[in-house]
């Protein structure tokens, strides 16, 4: 791509996004690094559960958000975050790539962290028949969603290396599609994952103060799902616009956001406990009831429920149970630690 009129390519040291877009990574993932240890530290140790079916997606979402960053780290080596007049010939090959295999990493991470959410509402939300089968069908569209798109953004072109090599012969489906169905149905899940158990937060026997506490917790995946739309949006520019090196970068902002603080958000479930087990002090004391307080009306439901299915052990009750010298809920009877359920 030749450079705007009175513009020299320069190919020794062109400005870049890579020094901002190595430490967006590296900040994103030191603090997704201490989300996941704290959840399977909490999980291991403090309450001794076994690990279930959303903390095995947990795990993997971490391998694949760290996968992504890696073969993010490699494009920008190879030009990503440069505008295309400044990337050398022989580096565009490689440069996308990388990034094409780091696309097909994003769909995978994007769709197992929302099963991370799911199965962790299936646990805990299963006892009431209506949030089972919209758990399920959040599950069942989920997977299939993530299954075909994964496919068919793979073997979009045959052989698979012409996706990034136009040299090579073969053939390639038209391009303009796969963004917008990939973008439209992660972002339309985003939000059917982030506000699905909303109804039965808002029907916990629990003053507003609380309720709105547990709701802030989903709220945080909300910067998950604004970063998908804003990927979304940013689709007609990639397409409209030559200077695919630098608008790349970009895109791989949103994604990278959007797949580290939704894995973030889905590990904080866990933090009551955490910091009931770790904090200690009047102060950090206070902490702890302030994200246990409003959690721990949870798990009054739970306790009146059969174990799930899915993870062989209840271990949301753990989680969230309250100190000893937590006056607001002593005496509280069975009936007003339920859920007004369906």
């Amino acid at each position: 791509m030749p450079p705007p009129p009175g513009v020299e390519p320069n190919f020794i040291d062109p400005y870049d996004h890579m020094s901002e877009n190595i430490a967006l990574h590296s900040t994103l993932l030191t603090i997704t690094t201490l989300a996941v240890g704290m959840r399977l530290y909490t999980r291991a140790i403090i309450t001794k559960a076994k690990l279930g079916v959303d903390d095995y997606f947990c795990v993997i979402s971490y391998c694949l958000v760290v996968g992504f960053s890696v073969f993010m780290f490699l494009c920008y080596n190879k030009g990503i975050g440069r505008h295309l007049w400044n990337v050398p010939v022989q580096y565009v090959v490689d440069m996308l790539k990388f990034f094409t295999i780091g696309s097909y990493i994003y769909l995978l991470a994007s769709g197992c962290v929302k099963l991370t959410f799911l199965f962790f509402y299936y646990r805990i939300f299963a006892g009431s028949t209506r949030m089972r089968y919209l758990i399920i069908a959040g599950i069942v569209l989920t997977f299939g969603f993530t299954t075909s798109l994964f496919f068919g953004t793979v073997f979009s072109c045959i052989p698979v290396e012409r996706a990034w090599n136009p040299t090579v012969p073969g053939h390639c489906l038209n391009p303009i599609y796969l963004p917008y169905v990939s973008g439209i149905s992660s972002s339309a899940l985003d939000l059917y994952t982030l506000v699905l158990p909303v109804p039965v937060v808002v029907g916990l026997n629990m003053d507003l103060k609380r309720k709105l506490k547990v709701v802030a917790v989903f709220g945080i995946g909300l910067f998950a799902c604004a970063a998908s739309l804003v990927r979304l949006g940013m689709t007609p520019i990639l397409r409209s616009n030559p200077d695919a090196s630098w608008n790349l970068s970009w895109m791989a902002v949103w994604a990278t956001v959007e797949i580290n603080v939704g894995l973030t958000c889905a590990c904080l479930m866990l933090l009551p406990a955490f910091l009931n087990h770790v904090l200690e002090g009047p102060i950090m004391d206070s902490m702890s009831r302030l994200f246990s307080g409003a959690f721990g009306r949870i798990s009054g439901r739970r306790t009146q429920e059969s174990k799930s299915p899915i993870g062989g052990h209840d271990t949301w009750v753990p989680y969230v149970q309250q100190r000893d010298s937590d006056s607001q809920f002593k005496g509280l009877n069975s009936h007003q630690m339920t859920v007004r359920a369906k």
